[in-house]
C-alpha cells in the first residue's frame, strides 16, 4: 500500500457520518481504500506518529478538524523545517504546491502529504494529491470468477498487471487491475476490451454505467419492485443523472397492489404465487403500461427469514426485465445469505440481466468509443 489516511480529532473518529463520507471521497480519489490511522489532537507522540507516516507512505491524506489542523500544520512545519503562512485566507506551510478550498499539499522527500480542514456539515475538502499508482476497475457481464481468472491472468503477466476477481453476482464480474512499476495497463485493457468488447464496461459502480448508458441512448426505464422493496431505483437514484432515465417504481409488496396497480391477475395469483415467472411478466407489462418506460424491471421473491415453502424457499427470487418489442426475460434464482443479502443481490442480478437483455444499449461496438471510455475515472 502506497497511501494512507491519518485521521486527527476525537470528534471526527467518533463520527460514523462524516467518517463514511470521508472515506468515500478518498476511495473515490485513490480508486481504492487506504491503510487508516486515528490521532487525538491531544497526543503528545503526534510529532513522531506523523513523521513514522510520512517515511512508509508515499501519499499520505490527513483529515482534521478546524481546532486540530493548526497543529497538524505545525507540527508539519517542524518536520519539513517550513513556516505557516497565509495562503487562500488560510494558514499553510509556506512549501506548499497547491492550495484550495481548506486543503493544501506540500511535498516532502519526494512523498505527498494533503491536509484537508475537516469540518462538521460542510463539503469534504478536496483531495489535491496526485494519483501515483496506474490502476483500473473493470467488470466483465456473463462470466463467472474461475473463468475470468482463466482468460485474463495469462493476459495481465506480459503487462505486468496484477488482477483482483471478485463478482458482484454470479455472472457480473468485478476486476481491479494494477500496473507494477514498469507495467502496461493501457496496452492490457485494450487487449481484455478485443475479447470482450460485448461484455466489458469501465468502473467501479454498475449503476453509473446504467444510467449513464440509458441517458446516452435517451431510454426509459420503470421498475415493479416485490421483495426488493424499492431497492433497485433506490440503488439507480444514487447516481447524478438518474432522472434522465428513470421514470419510477412501484412497490408492490402486497398482492393487492400488485392487482389493483400493476395488473396482476387474480387467477395468476391464485394459480401460480407472487413469486412466479406467471406473476413477474404481469408485473413487467403492468411497470410499462404505468409509464412511459421503454424498459420494466421486476422482482418478486422469498428474502426471509420466514415465508419459505418446500417448492419455494428462503432465497427463491423471480426477476425479468424488458420491453413489448423485444419480450419478457425472466430468470429464477436461488440466492444465500440472509435478507439484506438477498434483496441485494436480486437487485444486482436484475442489473446482470439487463445487462445481457440489451447488449446494444450497454457496450461499446468499436475501439474509438472504448478510447473515450477509457479516459474517463472509474
Amino acid at each position: 500500500m502506497e497511501h494512507a489516511l491519518l485521521v486527527v480529532g476525537d470528534t471526527l473518529r467518533t463520527n460514523p457520518l462524516i467518517l463514511s463520507y470521508l472515506r468515500k471521497n478518498y476511495i473515490s480519489h485513490f480508486h481504492e481504500e487506504g491503510d487508516t490511522f486515528y490521532a487525538s489532537r491531544n497526543d503528545t507522540k503526534l510529532l513522531l506518529f506523523l513523521e513514522d507516516l510520512m517515511h512508509r507512505y508515499n501519499t499520505l491524506t490527513i483529515a482534521a478538524t478546524k481546532e486540530s489542523v493548526h497543529l497538524v500544520g505545525k507540527v508539519l512545519s517542524t518536520l519539513t523545517q517550513d513556516a505557516l503562512v497565509l495562503q487562500n485566507g488560510a494558514l499553510a506551510p509556506s512549501k506548499a504546491i497547491k492550495t484550495a478550498n481548506e486543503s493544501y499539499t506540500l511535498m516532502h522527500n519526494e512523498k505527498y502529504i494533503n491536509v484537508l480542514n475537516t469540518s462538521f456539515g460542510g463539503s469534504i475538502p478536496p483531495i489535491l494529491s496526485p494519483v501515483q499508482i496506474e490502476h483500473c476497475v473493470f467488470n466483465l457481464v456473463g462470466l463467472d470468477t474461475q473463468t475470468c481468472q482463466i482468460l485474463l491472468e495469462p493476459l495481465a503477466q506480459p503487462f505486468d498487471v496484477v488482477l483482483h476477481i471478485t463478482p458482484w453476482v454470479e455472472g457480473l464480474v468485478r476486476i481491479e487491475a494494477k500496473a507494477q512499476k514498469y507495467g502496461g495497463l493501457e496496452q492490457f485493457l485494450k487487449s481484455v476490451y478485443s475479447l470482450f468488447s460485448d461484455k466489458f464496461f469501465l468502473g467501479n459502480n454498475p449503476m453509473n454505467h446504467i444510467v449513464t448508458s440509458l441517458s446516452n441512448h435517451k431510454k426509459l426505464i420503470s421498475c415493479a419492485e416485490s421483495c426488493t422493496g424499492g431497492l433497485i431505483v433506490s440503488l439507480l437514484t444514487t447516481i447524478a443523472g438518474a432522472s434522465n432515465c428513470i421514470e419510477g417504481s412501484i412497490v408492490s409488496y402486497s398482492n393487492e397492489i400488485k392487482k389493483s396497480w400493476l395488473g396482476v391477475e387474480e387467477d395468476t395469483l391464485d394459480t401460480y404465487g407472487a413469486v412466479s415467472e406467471a406473476c413477474i411478466k404481469e408485473m413487467l407489462l403492468g411497470a410499462l403500461s404505468a409509464s412511459k418506460a421503454d424498459i420494466a424491471l421486476a422482482t418478486s421473491g422469498v428474502a426471509g427469514p420466514d415465508g419459505g415453502s418446500k417448492d419455494k424457499p428462503v432465497g427463491t427470487v423471480f426477476i425479468g426485465v424488458g420491453d413489448t418489442k423485444k419480450g419478457l426475460v425472466t430468470e429464477r434464482l436461488l440466492l444465500k445469505g440472509d435478507r439484506e443479502a438477498i434483496q441485494t443481490q436480486s437487485a444486482y442480478h436484475v442489473f446482470r440481466l439487463l445487462f445481457q437483455t440489451y447488449p446494444e444499449l450497454f457496450f461499446n461496438s468499436n475501439n474509438s468509443l472504448y478510447s473515450r471510455q477509457y479516459k474517463e475515472k472509474p
